[in-house]
Order: structure tokens, then C-alpha cells, then sequence
């Protein structure tokens, strides 16, 4: 009887394709990572996806708050205000009095139910001698019946592309 053995066979070198392969990989790699030390990833930077900025005060939140206008003086409040409450709550918009005002200026005012949100250009609220142009900033004065009071400084929009219909109401004469 016969028994066929395996011939015993010279160890096998990795070919140079194989090894420049897994060189290539390697070196990508090391470049690569090295990226990500000088630039940070961008999902980790706050930042407001809107043209007006937010505000909350207690159970209040405005969002997207800005003005709208050309900076001769009447400007329009434009953003969404939510009551986050059970309770009817007032709320007040105004321009921050300067240093050398002699009387506050004077804002608008709307009330929300409990938690209703509510589109405030279309509630028609106003602010009165705002000469602040367009891309300037206008510190507000955002005040809740309910929670309180904040200052935010809010950008002076143009009313021009999708704000080109948000104009001042005519004034009576």
C-alpha cells in the first residue's frame, strides 16, 4: 500500500502588490486623521438656522425674532412666539431705551393662550423709531407676564426677497 504525502513546499513570500497595498492603506489612513485635528466637525458648532435670532423668557419662546424694515423708523416684528405654559400669558415687545431717553419706547403687545405659537408678522406688531439700517443690530427688550424679562439684539432685515411683503401697516393721517 501506497500513501501519497503532501510534498512539503517553500514558505510563501507576499507578493509586492499585496504589500504595497496594505502600505498605501496604512499611509491613506495616516494622512487622513490628521485632518480631522485642525478641523473640527461642524455638527459640534452651535448655531441658530435662521435669519432672526431666539429669545425665551420663563414659559415664553421666540424663535427666528427679527425686525423688518429700511431703518427710517417703523419696523415690523417678524419671528413665531410660543407659549410654553398652561396660563394666558402677555407679552411685550420694545425697543431698549437709551441711556439719554427721557421715556421708554414704547413696543407691542399681544397675549397667548396656553400653548399656542403664533406668527408674529401676522399679528401686525410694530416698533416705532427704530433708525437702525438693514444688517445693523437692535437690542429688544422680550417681556413675559409670566417669567419675566430678557434683552436680545436683534438684526434689522430688508424687506426684500421672502420679507418682501412684510411691510409697516399704513398710518392713519
Amino acid at each position: 500500500m501506497n500513501r501519497r504525502l503532501p510534498a512539503l513546499t517553500a514558505a510563501r513570500r507576499p507578493s509586492t502588490r499585496r504589500v504595497s497595498t496594505i502600505l498605501a492603506g496604512v499611509a491613506l489612513a495616516a494622512v487622513t486623521t490628521g485632518c480631522q485635528v485642525s478641523n473640527p466637525v461642524q455638527t459640534d458648532n452651535a448655531y441658530v438656522p435662521a435669519d432672526g435670532v431666539p429669545a425665551t423668557v420663563g414659559q415664553l419662546a421666540v424663535r427666528d425674532l427679527a425686525l423688518v424694515g429700511d431703518g427710517t423708523g417703523t419696523v415690523v416684528v417678524s419671528g413665531s412666539a410660543i407659549n410654553l405654559g398652561n396660563d394666558t400669558m402677555t407679552v411685550q415687545i420694545a425697543p431698549q431705551a437709551g441711556a439719554d431717553a427721557a421715556a421708554p419706547p414704547s413696543g407691542s403687545e399681544l397675549e397667548l393662550a396656553p400653548r399656542e405659537q403664533v406668527n408674529l408678522t401676522t399679528k401686525g406688531l410694530q416698533l416705532s423709531d427704530v433708525k437702525t439700517k438693514p444688517g445693523g443690530l437692535v437690542p429688544v427688550v422680550v417681556t413675559s407676564s409670566s417669567g419675566g424679562t430678557t434683552v436680545v439684539k436683534v438684526p434689522v432685515l430688508p424687506a426684500k426677497g421672502y420679507y418682501a411683503t412684510v411691510t409697516p401697516a399704513p398710518t392713519g393721517s
